[in-house]
């Protein structure tokens, strides 16, 4: 069991911030018992180490070492707001600054009537009934101790909610702002619930005012009602000395459409865990991402895809490029319960070391109960053939930018996954100038 007094900075401080951060204007905190039973998890948890099978490759010491302060009331600067922007993206923009929801920041025109976008913490004081089957509902506190802290002790975060039928035709873009004055600890929640045959498409971008050492643990609950559909989106870029911890958990009914993908550029060290659970017949799933490390960056990229239902389909794709003394990771696990019958899963993790001091690690796994399936996944890590360099240089291109195309095509497949061509077009050039 952890004892907090001698835990790093970041929890005690996130135990201080809470207490009483739910009842300070008068009301009690309805979600108690749950937060309850999520510290006692995590207590007995404790943090991971690289003693834990899961956490093999990676070592949260160094990004714990700072004395993170907990982040404190901000508001967006325009400069912020420009930051965290994708050109050509005509979005509604929803605004969250170390961790709260900034209303006067955001710009919700163009939203159908409907759709509600708040801040979690006030819909849970104000209007727990809304949230109260799906806040925290599928989120396996025994196996993600950073999704039993966040459950513990995040003060805030976003509310969405898009009613049955109602398909939202502008994309919704949520800017995240960071300040870091000084080390700085951010837990934020955020619940996201597409009703019946309602559509979605939500895209985040992250930015740090500042130059310290941040360390972000989050959480992002997506339910998907039946035949909705859900485009989510994650860009992180938030610089070098930018750590943490996320979760991506999704529940979805039947014939529902939902993707999760997540871009990595620039980090220190992120562990991204991500659970897809297609719990409705007819289900499609689809998850990917792609991370860029330099340095002494690493970037862990953490799956479960649980088939519980029959005739569901989930399609994962995973592209790592690592360099210098960086790090990669990636495990990836499908599960098929008994009762999955005709279930369609495919994975695949790719990886491209550019030096002989960086790694990258791949395990992939598929645990499968039903016997009328077909499953299949896949796994290569290596350098960058030198025939293929040869090629396009014998056609007048320099090896430097041989290289560069040949990993840009490379990591252009998970780009392929977007639908939204301006979101495209930002991701080919950040990826170009990565590859510098």
């Amino acid at each position: 069991m952890i004892d907090l007094e001698k835990a790093p900075a970041l929890l005690r401080h996130a135990v201080e911030a809470l207490e009483g951060a739910f009842s300070g204007d008068g009301a009690p905190d309805p979600f108690a018992d749950r937060r309850q039973a999520a510290r006692t998890a995590f207590e007995s948890a404790g943090l991971p180490t690289t003693r834990h099978e899961a956490w093999k490759y990676t070592d949260l010491r160094p990004a714990l070492k700072p004395d993170y302060a907990p982040a404190g009331r901000a508001t967006a600067t325009d400069a912020d707001l420009a930051a965290g922007s994708i050109d050509g993206l005509d979005a509604a923009r929803v605004v969250v600054v170390n961790g709260r929801y900034d209303a006067d920041a955001s710009d919700l025109d163009g939203l159908p009537d409907g759709v509600t976008v708040a801040s979690l913490a006030h819909t849970l004081r104000t209007s727990p009934e809304v949230v109260a089957d799906t806040f925290g509902a599928h989120v396996d506190l025994g196996r993600d101790a950073f999704a039993a802290l966040n459950s513990a002790f995040s003060l805030d975060g976003l509310y969405l909610s898009v009613p049955r039928g109602v398909a939202v035709e502008r994309p919704i873009h949520v800017v995240h702002v960071l300040t870091a004055d000084q080390p700085t600890f951010v837990q934020t929640r955020h619940l996201i619930v597409v009703g019946e045959a309602a559509e979605a498409r939500i895209v985040e971008t992250y930015v740090v005012r500042g130059d310290a050492a941040t360390f972000r643990n989050d959480l992002t609950e997506i339910s998907a009602g039946a035949a909705a559909v859900v485009r989510h989106i994650r860009i992180q870029d938030e610089g070098d000395q930018a750590n943490g911890v996320s979760l991506v958990q999704t529940y979805q009914e039947r014939d529902s459409d939902v993707s999760t993908l997540t871009f990595t550029f620039a980090t220190g060290t992120v562990r991204n865990n991500t659970v897809m659970v297609p719990a409705g017949e007819g289900g499609q799933s689809t998850l990917g991402g792609l991370y860029i490390c330099h340095g002494d960056q690493l970037v862990d990229t953490n799956t479960l895809v649980d088939h519980v239902a029959p005739g569901c389909q989930s399609n994962e794709l995973f592209k790592g490029i690592v360099t210098d003394r960086s790090t990669g990771v990636f495990n990836g696990k499908v599960f098929v319960q008994r009762e999955a019958q005709q279930t369609n899963a495919y994975q695949q993790s790719q990886g491209v070391v550019l030096s002989p001091d960086a790694h990258h690690y791949s395990k992939p796994e598929l645990e499968i109960y039903a016997d009328d399936v077909k499953c299949s996944h896949g796994s290569t890590t290596g350098a960058i053939e030198p025939e293929h360099v040869f090629y396009l240089r014998s056609r007048g291109v320099s090896e430097a930018d041989a290289r560069a195309m040949l990993l840009y095509a490379f990591a252009h497949d998970v780009v392929e996954m977007v639908t939204l061509e301006p979101v495209r077009d930002h991701l080919d050039a950040r990826i170009a100038e990565r590859l510098k």
